[in-house]
């Protein structure tokens, strides 16, 4: 798992050992090989980085040394997508935008949020940004209902 924007409001990041305690492993900013051939890595939440005047390349830090093969990526914010591509991710999961969460507040949030819900295709690299079963700010939801995805991941070498 990655830490989301919330794990971040104070800026040691301390409070959060409770996470790894009770056996999730959290990818900050590194990689774990899955198998041979599959690489999952993640990195800290961009918005948080953003807010602490960080200017850390999340991504290359995270790829480090990885093994040849197909990576996935986990970042909470779709941010840096191009930059993901481009280092050799195939496939970017995300999410921290709830798609908008209000209508019609999604046309707001997509001016900072350009990938804002659903599934796109950066440089080659499939990008799906999941709108969560959360909320932020007021506890509704108006035409952006949450969702928990099923993602059945395929060798694209076998058909």
């Amino acid at each position: 798992m990655v830490l989301g924007n919330h794990e971040f409001h104070r800026r040691e990041n301390s409070g959060n050992t409770w996470i790894e305690e009770s056996g999730f492993h959290v990818l900050r900013n590194k990689w774990v090989e899955i198998k041979p051939g599959l690489v999952l890595a993640g990195v800290d939440d961009f918005t948080a980085g953003h807010r602490m005047d960080e200017n850390v390349d999340y991504i290359s830090k995270a790829l480090n040394g990885r093994p040849e093969g197909a990576v996935i990526l986990l970042s909470h914010t779709p941010w840096h997508t191009g930059m993901a591509a481009n280092a050799g991710v195939d496939l970017m999961l995300c999410g921290h935008t709830h798609d908008g969460q209000i209508w019609p507040f999604g046309y707001l949030v997509k001016k900072r949020y350009p990938l804002l819900g659903g599934r796109y295709e950066v440089n080659g690299m499939t990008v799906i940004v999941c709108r969560g079963t959360g909320t932020w700010g007021p506890r509704m939801r108006l035409w952006r209902p949450g969702e928990i995805l099923r993602i059945k991941l395929r060798n694209k070498n076998k058909r």
